[in-house]
């Protein structure tokens, strides 16, 4: 089961859209044109959310001041976030994404299709061409956020803006996101194979020696002295996987030979391995090996 594909959600579809929450939206588009543009305004119980990607960019904008961190994982980004309200949360289209919270959470979910961030790509000369959103982590954004908020009075209000005020809004909210929360496309060379083996083995050793750590895209492309996103694609052509796809394999391999050793609880086998709690392991180890933990134990 390594390197399962994680379920792919088109917001665009009604049916995909209640594929990521227990409730249904507050508040959606759904019945607006709002050309390739779509807004919700949810209020949803503690839960945990499937693994995902979406077809669509989206932009969470937290409505709402959570007394306990959420915990995000956007592709390799992974940590705890004390939520505040008005901070946002950037996911770039098919990027794999998953979030757990243990209050409820209110929150505007902005998402719109690739197709018009090219079209104002295209239509801003000043900027380069070759550009790509970049995920982002409970970030304070108090435009977004004011934008967010404005689109989401405009649905109340049944469109009495109308829909040269949705385009005007939807245009400086792309316009912000490719200032400040994008970055240049680096291509790889059309000869690239992969790493050279001496290099794969002194990041492997790495990885290993520093499985409890938060191993990011751009500390393990540091030790090999590449630019991260040289270094992904890179590191995918010599391993098959995915750089968090790797470490993730091997964190699993290591909490099945402590859990075997039977002497730590499943809680700190994952603190000790980097998880950011007993869940997360649990969710990595069930869709990589099958069974969870427990089950694993039971079997042996």
């Amino acid at each position: 089961m390594v390197g399962e594909e994680a379920p792919r959600v088109d917001l665009a579809s009604k049916a995909d859209s209640f594929m990521l929450y227990p409730h249904k939206a507050l508040v959606s588009s759904a019945s607006a044109d709002w050309d390739r543009f779509y807004l919700q305004y949810q209020r949803q119980p503690p839960y945990e959310m499937v693994e995902h990607s979406c077809r669509q960019h989206r932009i969470i904008i937290h409505d709402r001041t959570l007394q306990s961190p959420m915990i995000e994982t956007i592709e390799e980004l992974t940590q705890p976030t004390q939520i505040s309200y008005g901070t946002i949360t950037v996911i770039p289209a098919n990027a794999r994404n998953w979030a757990c919270w243990n209050t409820e959470h209110q929150f505007i979910a902005l998402a719109f299709e690739s197709t018009l961030l090219a079209q104002h790509i295209a239509e801003a000369p000043d900027i380069i061409k070759d550009v790509e959103l970049t995920p982002t982590l409970s970030r304070p954004d108090p435009l977004i956020h004011s934008i967010g908020l404005a689109l989401k009075t405009e649905l109340e209000s049944n469109g009495m803006g109308g829909r040269l005020y949705v385009n005007a809004m939807t245009t400086a909210l792309i316009a912000h996101l490719l200032c400040h929360y994008s970055t240049q496309k680096q291509m790889l060379p059309a000869v690239a194979s992969g790493l050279p083996k001496r290099k794969l083995q002194q990041l492997v050793d790495y990885i290993h020696a520093h499985l409890e750590q938060d191993l990011t895209l751009s500390a393990l492309a540091a030790v090999v002295h590449i630019s991260p996103s040289y270094f992904s694609g890179l590191f995918k052509q010599s391993t098959g996987l995915a750089p968090h796809q790797y470490v993730i394999q091997c964190r699993i391999e290591r909490a099945k030979k402590l859990l075997l050793q039977d002497e730590l609880p499943i809680a700190e086998i994952a603190h000790i391995l980097g998880f950011t709690h007993q869940s997360h392991l649990s969710r990595h180890f069930k869709r990589l090996v099958g069974v969870t933990p427990k089950a694993f134990l039971k079997s042996q």
